[in-house]
């Protein structure tokens, strides 16, 4: 039995294969999102931007105007599409590996954001096939740490019940 197991973050996606949980990872693919430039606050951040300043003219600020906050609309809801594009792009390549028959099993392991994106993204048939998943960003952490964050379970034969 081979266990695919793809783990991610809002960078890159690796995808690995696995038949025992004793044997080394095999990786078979990596995807890169286009958005590497930019720093992980960037990518991660639930909070709009701030800017200062403004039009409104006070006689309670410096030189007689006020500064105002202003909460940069857009940014929020930038990031989030360009993170469910990549979401989709990761679950096109693993329905395309399930449709080729590449694996038996599969395993999610991705920050909770992108775990979620990943499985809203995966058709019904490959979100059957799910072994496990686990909400951790360990994509940095090597393949020894991989391998251990993964189940036991979904090595086990499967069981049609």
């Amino acid at each position: 039995m081979n266990v695919r197991i793809v783990v991610a973050d809002e960078r890159q996606a690796s995808f690995y294969d696995a038949v025992t949980p004793r044997s080394p990872l095999t990786e078979r693919a990596s995807l890169h999102n286009q958005r590497t430039g930019k720093r992980d606050i960037e990518l991660e951040t639930d909070r709009p931007g701030r800017r200062f300043g403004g039009t409104g003219g006070s006689k309670h600020g410096v030189g007689g105007v006020e500064g105002h906050h202003h909460g940069v609309t857009g940014e929020k809801s930038t990031v989030q599409h360009e993170l469910t594009l990549f979401a989709k792009e990761v679950a096109r390549k693993i329905e395309t590996d399930r449709a080729r028959n590449e694996f038996d099993r599969l395993v999610l392991m991705a920050g909770p954001k992108m775990l979620g994106l990943l499985r809203q993204s995966l058709s019904t048939p490959t979100q059957s096939m799910l072994a496990g998943e686990i909400s951790k960003d360990i994509l940095r952490h090597g393949p020894e740490v991989i391998l251990k964050a993964v189940p036991i379970e979904a090595f086990e034969t499967y069981r049609m019940q």
